[in-house]
């Protein structure tokens, strides 16, 4: 009975000594014993492995959390015979629901004080990598540059759709973002867009141009025809008055005159008073005035 209890003891002191190991957040974890995996997936704890004699049990850690990847590439784009250089941006996810089959698909990296991990990256260049590649690059080849130029907000979300149904029906991963970004068109495309653009901004101001010039002709034409209105009407009024002036100055003149005249009759007589003959039944009778009177 005292050796029974003594084996007890020294049991319960190895297991107590047993090494510490810790399954961090965004984390899943399985112990690997000498026969393979234990069934059950360790979620975050911390706890002991047990002591040890000719095999060790250890922790293989699983990484779930979620990170972005960027995937650059060069696409030939068909439609144009240019290659497209872009880059695509995902941000993924383990689904812990697949989680389970992974520990026995992927092997884990070197062992360190009894703990080993599956990097979230060696799951992803297994089953995600080359998806996001081909169905991007069979995507865009459907279209040409001015296409993709012209529409990439809606090219963007249609792919942003594709790629999230493939990711999540053929790999473990939930998706959280994917989209086209650094793109960078070929050299000949980007120095006719420049090429138009300036000539756009030239035709620009030379429309601008031709508005101000425009613009101040038609006041300048305005300014002419109010001079001419106002010299018209000058006129006008001047020759009015003009005409207003000589018909006063020639009635005053007429009148002037006929009083020139009958002062100077005036002068001239004599003091005589004209005879007047008339004749009365063939005899003549003569009319005689009285003479005029100092």
């Amino acid at each position: 009975m005292i050796k029974r209890l003594s084996l007890i003891a020294v049991a319960a002191t190895l297991v107590a000594c047993g090494k510490q190991v810790e399954v961090p957040p965004a984390n899943l974890g399985k112990i690997m014993t000498k026969d393979g995996y234990q069934e059950s997936v360790i979620p975050t704890s911390k706890f002991r492995l047990p002591v040890c004699f000719a095999y060790c049990d250890k922790l293989v850690l699983l990484d779930i959390s979620d990170k972005a990847k960027q995937e650059k590439l060069t696409i030939f784009v068909p439609a144009d015979k240019l290659n497209l250089d872009l880059a695509i941006q995902v941000t993924l996810s383990i689904d812990q629901t697949k989680s389970a089959s992974l520990f026995n698909t992927i092997p884990p990296s070197e062992e360190k004080d009894r703990i080993a991990t599956i990097s979230w990256e060696a799951v992803y260049r297994t089953y995600a990598q080359q998806i996001i590649v081909t169905e991007t690059r069979e995507y865009l080849t459907q279209f040409s540059i001015a296409e993709i130029a012209s529409s990439l907000e809606k090219i963007n979300a249609d792919l942003r759709n594709v790629l999230s149904k493939r990711i999540q029906e053929r790999t473990p991963f939930n998706v959280r973002y994917v989209g086209i970004t650094d793109i960078r068109y070929p050299e000949i495309i980007t120095n006719a867009q420049e090429n138009a653009a300036q000539r756009r901004e030239q035709i620009q101001q030379e429309e601008a141009q031709l508005e101000i010039s425009k613009v101040t002709l038609e006041r300048e034409l305005q300014e002419t025809r109010l001079r001419r209105q106002i010299d018209l009407e000058k006129a006008q009024i001047e020759a009015q008055a003009q005409r207003i002036q000589r018909e006063v100055v020639d009635e005053k003149v007429l009148q002037l005159r006929k009083l020139e005249n009958e002062r100077a009759w005036i002068e001239k007589w004599n003091g005589e008073l004209p005879q007047t003959m008339m004749g009365t039944q063939g005899a003549n009778v003569l009319m005689s005035l009285p003479n005029k009177k100092d």
